[in-house]
This record gives C-alpha cells, structure tokens and sequence, in this order.
C-alpha cells in the first residue's frame, strides 16, 4: 500500500490499528486499496457527490499512486433514516453513477448490517459504554447547553471538570446498571415505547471539549417500514454510530468525506476503539461550493415541491439530473471534478469554470447548425406569422446553393450538408436594428453583412411599426451572389431558410440573483425563477439538426451549445441552452439590470444576522454572538485572527442594524 501520508490530515493515538489488526485487515483486503462512496438516499445527488464520486473512484487512488488494477471502490447506501429515503432516490442514485461511468467493486446496504450493528450495541451497554435515556430532544439539547457554557468557563476562568461540576449537564439516566439498559432497550426492540420516548445513548467524554463526544444518540424509535429491509426493526441506528462501524466491516483503507465531518473523528475512532474494530484513514476534504448555486437538499426539495423548477432534473438545478438534461455529458462532469480538484481549502468555485470546460469538450465534438431563436413577428395576409422575413431584390430563378461543413472545428471531417438560400429567409432579432451604430455589425439600412457560407447581403430598408421605438417588421435588400464590388462587411450572420424547422429553444441564465447565497434566512426572496429561463417557442432551426435525438449536443453557430430536450417529439424538437460562446453576440446586461443584481447582492448582506455571517464549514464552534472559536479541524482561532474576525462582525451588526431601521 502506498505512503498514507498523502491523504492525512490530522493524526490521532487512538486511530492507530494493533498489529493484529493491520494483519488481519491484510489478508482481508488482499493488497487492493478500498475506498467508499456513501450517500444517503433522501434526495437528488447534485454536483457535489459527483466531485466526491470522482475522488473515491479515482482521484484518491491518483494521489495515493494505486495501480489501476489494486484499487476497489465501494457503492453504499447509508440508508439509516427510513422516514427520509425511499426506492425513487435509491433508483436515481445508483442511475447516476452508471451515468458519471463508476464501477463499483460491489454495492452495499448499512441496513443490511443492522443485526450485526445491534449486537455491537448490546456489546456496548454490557462494556457501561452505552445506556437508554429518556430524556426529549429539547432537554438533551439543554443539557448540551450547560456543556458549553462549562467548557467556556474553562478557558475564561480555568474552570476544572470534576464529576460534580459535571453533574448538571449529565442525562438523569446515565448512570443506569448494565441489567437495567438491557431490559429498558429491549422495551425500545419491542415497540413498547412510543417515538421520542426513549434512546440509547452512547456513554463517551463529556469532559472533551468536542461537542460529538457528548453522548451522542446511537438508536432511536421509528415505526416506519425501511424501504430496503422492510418493516423489521422499529429502532434505528443513527449516521454518527452507523457509519464508522459500517466502514471497519468493509475494510474500508480510506474513509473519505467533506470537512463538516472533521470534527467527528474523535467519536468515529472512540467508539470503533470501544469495539476492537478495525480503524480505517480518515481524509476529509473541502465541499463543493459554486457561485449562483445551491446544493442543500432542503432548498432544493423547497425549489421542487414548490413548483419553482420543472423538477428535480430542471436545467437550472445542481443535480446530476438537472446537469444531465441541461447538456453536461458525464465526460464533461468528471473533466470539472478533475480540474477543481481536491482540497482542505474551503472555497467557493465560479460557475463559469464549469462552463469553461463545458466549452473545450463540446467546441471539439458537436456538429454545426443555424438557427434563429428570436423571428420577429409579421402581418402576412392577415395572419400573425411567427417569421422575420427577410425579402430580396433581383432574385434568382433558383435558390443559391450553399454547402455548409458539419465539424468546421475538425479539418479531417468532411461531413458537410447543403441550404439554400431562397428568395425568402430568416435573421434574428438580435442581428437587425432599424438604426445603425459604430459599435453595431448587423443589418441596419445601407450597410452589408456576411451571409455566413453565402453571399454578401446589403440592406436597403428596415420597415418598423408604430409601437414606442418602432419594433423591426420586414428588411429588404439585395445579394451580390459573386461579390462582384469586392465588399469586405465586418459582420458575418447566421441565418436560416424558410425551409427551416419550426422548434422551440430554452435559453437558461442564473437561477439566482447573487453569487453566494450564505446564511441569508429570506434565500428565496433572491431566486429568478422567470428570467433564468427564457423561452424562445418559435424559433427555426435548419433542416440538419431535425434528426437530433434527447442528449445529442451541437452548436448554434454564433449563439452556443444545445442539447435536445426530453420534451421533444416526432413533431417538433425542444433545444436547451447548455453554455453560451466565450465570443457569443448576447445582448450585455443593461445598466439598470446591473444595477438591481448589485441592490440585490447589497441587501443579501445587510439582511444577514452577524450571529450568522461566521456559521459556515469553515469553523467547528462559536461563542455566543456568533464569532467563532475554532476552525473546521477544531483548532482554536489565533488572537490575531480573532480580532479580524471580531472586526468584521461589528461592521456587519452595524450593517444590519441600520437596515432594520429601514
């Protein structure tokens, strides 16, 4: 096995294995290194488990310089909480994964380790190390108040936490015989206590000044039926002393998770120490944060069940499903995780880095189309013809030929297929103005364009209508098929003929007016559920990108990249907007639109409690007014970055009170 070194962050004594042990674990494991990927099925995977996929899978053994054929990755479904997870969010996961191109070693249940892990827990209140309580949530966490307030008087006065200091914050029932919580959780095994009524609680360190060595809850009562196992049990284990137990079973040599979770390496390895198990290494790494983006699957289950988002897969969304009808290919995801890569550093990733990849993949493999998004609408024999029309003079009995390339990118494809260009054809809205500018190189009256892989088309009139600023209604104009003047028109513009096909095209823009959305309590106050979206329900599409099918990508020539949508038919094809072009002629945000994203942003922050600014991953503890204590890896905050931090706080509270006076 390689240097463990390389992903080790903080070393403990009671992490390490006996002799024995490493033999034993040897000979288990057979030389393959193991890592795990273990989510929960209560939701979507988003973004975020495709960078933690892609660490376990790969990433991890990268660093770790595995040989390919020495390394096993674990599939696991750490399906402890029946009322959250369901058979839907089993199904999807694991879609997912084939999706993104995993290869599991083997799939596993933690239910399907619930009989091993209740002997365990019997093992543990016959060791005094486990005992039934009966106290609520509400005075559990009372008692875990006073813990804090005794740790804080610790370091402030020097206090000393003997048994009697302690007193106050223990449960009433920690003291319980061994007979005594082997009858009291059997009652709870039985179902004769209702949900709430009773727990077992783990006897740990509440002299440790980390918060997941006091007592924390191992089982507690369900009478829900599990969706994997059934209606077997009625007490459940929980994550915290599920997950460390499961991970010694399976010989896991990496344990692998995000840095939330550092702060519970000290109860992991304590109660895998109470039980002689095996100790696997544990690494954390920092999550995935992306700009306009949210990865909480509370907000995200809000988005859905209120109907903001088409659904779990709308293009708007981080989960794979979202991504995946949106148009990022699982080659483009796993290129993303790769590039970010990984670290201990929380940061916040700039979407546009996504895009950027996006970008490189497909510039290389999609094929080439025109299209028109936005057609101008036009009174045509009293009809309301969705069409910009433009018409020309001196026309030719027969349209021009024009051979346009499929892979313009790739000179060794050939692939190429012929549009006319009739007497009538279509322009964008974007590409016409009845008044020409300087910085303008579209159709404006007196001036040539480009027809791209045509002729050079020059404007001799723009006829507008009545409405405030005279809306564009018909262009006329004349093409020099040979170029016979020598023209050199700066602009080049895509078009289509009126053979082309009717579709609709949905452009897609940020789901959220901010960058970072924080701890801000009113987060949906800054969603821009209308304009993330803009449908384009009569745009045209030439003729070569009709035989598309669901998931195929190609690029609008001078527009982006378009994935076919699920909703399409055999009548009429749907196009999502996956990224734009870097040098894309999109229309730039006006003045006032940038204007109300930076009130918006401004608000955000005024609105932001300053007990709240600090509670992020980025720190493990808090004194009272929100400030923090001590850092993600549980390290206690230097004096000098405690001033910073406390210099920080009090602009924000200034910030926040002068916005309640508003």
């Amino acid at each position: 096995m390689a240097a463990t070194n390389q992903l080790q962050a903080r070393m403990l004594d009671v992490m390490k294995n006996s002799d024995a042990m490493l033999k034993k674990h040897a000979e288990v494991n057979q030389g393959y290194v193991v890592t795990r990927f273990p989510p929960e099925p209560n939701g979507y995977l988003h973004v975020g488990h495709a960078k933690s996929m892609s660490m376990n899978f790969n990433q991890a053994f990268e660093t770790l310089g595995v040989p390919a054929d020495k390394r096993r990755t674990i599939f696991r479904y750490d399906d402890t909480n029946p009322e959250a997870e369901s058979q839907e969010y089993i199904q999807a996961i694991r879609a997912n994964v084939d999706w993104l191109g995993w290869k599991p070693w083997k799939t596993t249940y933690s239910s399907e380790y619930f009989d091993q892990l209740y002997e365990f827990a019997i093992t543990l209140i016959k060791k005094g190390r486990a005992y039934v309580c009966h106290q609520s949530k509400t005075e559990i966490e009372a008692c875990r108040t006073v813990l804090r307030e005794l740790h804080g008087r610790v370091a402030s006065e020097g206090l000393v936490l003997t048994p009697e200091v302690l007193a106050p914050a223990e449960s009433p029932y920690r003291h319980r015989s061994v007979a005594e919580n082997l009858a009291e959780f059997e009652k709870m095994r039985r179902g004769e206590y209702a949900e709430g009524a009773a727990s077992l609680r783990l006897k740990m360190v509440l002299e440790s000044p980390n918060p997941n060595m006091w007592d924390f809850v191992a089982y507690r009562i369900k009478f829900v039926p599990h969706p994997h196992i059934g209606d077997k049990w009625c007490i459940y284990p929980t994550y915290d002393y599920t997950h460390c137990i499961v991970d010694a079973l399976e010989h896991i040599d990496y344990s692998i998770c995000t840095l939330e979770f550092e702060t519970r390496r000290e109860s992991y390895y304590w109660l895998l120490d109470q039980l002689d198990l095996f100790k696997p290494m544990v690494y954390e790494f920092a999550r995935l944060n992306m700009t306009y983006t949210v990865m909480s699957k509370r907000k995200l289950l809000k988005l859905v069940t209120k109907g903001v988002v088409r659904g779990w897969d709308d293009p708007r969304l981080s989960t794979l499903n979202g991504l995946k009808r949106r148009g990022f290919s699982a080659r483009i995801l796993n290129a993303f995780c790769k590039e970010i890569g990984v670290t201990r550093t929380q940061s916040t990733i700039e979407i546009e880095r996504l895009y950027a990849v996006a970008r490189d993949i497909l510039g290389n493999e999609s094929a080439r189309a025109m299209a028109v998004l936005d057609p101008i609408p036009v009174a045509y024999e009293g009809l309301a013809q969705l069409t910009f029309i433009v018409e020309i003079e001196n026309p030719l009995p027969t349209p021009l030929a024009c051979s346009v390339p499929l892979f313009p990118q790739d000179k060794s494809r050939t692939e190429a297929h012929t549009m006319h260009l009739p007497n009538t054809f279509y322009l964008d809205r974007s590409d016409v103005r009845a008044t020409d500018a300087a910085d303008f190189f579209g159709v404006a009256p007196l001036k040539s364009v480009r027809l791209k892989y045509a002729a050079v088309f020059t404007c001799t009139s723009v006829a507008t209508d009545a409405t405030v600023g005279g809306k564009v209604t018909k262009v006329t104009g004349t093409v020099d098929w040979t170029n016979e003047k020598g023209l050199s028109p700066k602009g080049t513009m895509t078009w289509v003929p009126s053979t082309a096909t009717p579709c609709e095209v949905r452009v897609y823009s940020h789901l959220f007016t901010v960058p970072e959305l924080g701890a801000v309590d009113d987060w949906e106050a800054l969603i821009d559920s209308k304009g993330s979206e803009k449908v384009y329900s009569s745009a045209l599409v030439a003729a070569s990108a009709a035989s598309a099918q669901p998931l195929d990508a190609l690029q609008f020539e001078r527009i982006g990249y378009f994935v076919v949508d699920q909703d399409s038919t055999a009548e009429r094809k749907v196009f999502n907007q996956i990224v734009a072009l870097k040098d894309a002629t999109a229309p730039t945000v006006s003045r006032k639109e940038e204007q109300m994203r930076q009130l918006a942003e401004k608000q955000a922050k005024m609105s932001l409690k300053p007990q709240d600014m600090f509670k992020t991953a980025a720190y493990s503890a808090w004194d009272a007014e929100g400030i923090p204590t001590h850092d993600a890896a549980g390290t206690t905050i230097t004096k000098s970055a405690m001033k910073k931090l406390q210099k920080d706080w009090a602009k924000q509270k200034k910030l926040y009170e002068a916005n309640l006076k508003k």
